[in-house]
């Protein structure tokens, strides 16, 4: 079987302060007596991000080999953000999107973000950036069955509630739950998304609630499908 393909989006720098922090700058004290201004939010050279992002290829593709390994039809893409410390380290990194439908493979690329080395802020105690990836499904394999959110039937309400309240047990924003489902109607795989870092501990929530309930089958093959708790 061929391997999928992974295509890459550039990265995109933010350098705006985002909403959950507090001032854009802090006041130290300087050598003669006066004050200086840090900014808590610095900019990232473009160039070096998409430099890491291209290094960070390779152990991407790697964790997406792996889930195929296990869904041979997933497919999807990812948006991730990250928060980037002075020394280059993430500090935090969630996925803002994904449609690749399952949580192992979305955590394993989150822990190879985590791992890379990005360049440093400048004028500021710390960076934000942002970038998305696409993986392409394997051409020999047949794609689920693209279903929306009422093919659920009775049981949409009951996954609705299990995704606000995992989202209300962490104060997260909204949450964004795909699922593979079998043609015996149990989920296959659930990957997790969120609006904000706190959807990240509420992740485990989600798949453990949507992956212990039974839904409609999808027919003669595998359905995906995405729900949205706000």
């Amino acid at each position: 079987m061929a391997l999928p393909s992974l295509a890459g989006c550039g990265g995109e720098v933010t350098q705006n302060k985002p909403p959950e922090t507090g001032g854009s700058e802090t006041q130290t004290s300087g050598g003669n007596g006066g004050a200086n201004f840090e900014a808590e939010i610095g900019a990232l050279d473009q160039d070096k991000v998409n430099s890491t992002l291209e290094r960070a290829q390779g152990k991407l593709s790697a964790c997406f080999h792996d889930g195929v390994r296990r869904i041979p039809f997933m497919g999807g893409e990812i948006r991730f953000a990250l928060r980037i410390a002075q020394g280059g380290t993430a500090t935090v990194a969630y996925l803002k999107e994904s449609t690749l439908g399952d949580r192992e493979t979305e955590s394993c690329m989150l822990g190879a973000l985590r791992g890379a080395t990005w360049p440093s802020p400048v004028g500021g105690k710390e960076g934000l950036a942002e970038g998305g990836f696409s993986f392409d499904p394997s051409a020999d394999e047949r794609p689920p069955v693209e279903l929306e959110p009422d093919r659920l039937g009775k049981e949409l309400p009951k996954a609705k509630q299990a995704l606000a309240t995992c989202r209300a047990s962490q104060g997260a924003g909204a949450l964004k739950a795909t699922m593979y489902i079998d043609t015996d109607g149990k989920p296959l795989a659930v990957g997790v998304s969120s609006a904000d870092p706190k959807g990240e501990a509420a992740a485990t929530c989600v798949v453990d609630a949507l992956r212990g309930m039974s839904f409609p089958s999808p027919g003669s093959y595998a359905g995906k499908v995405s729900l949205v708790a706000e």
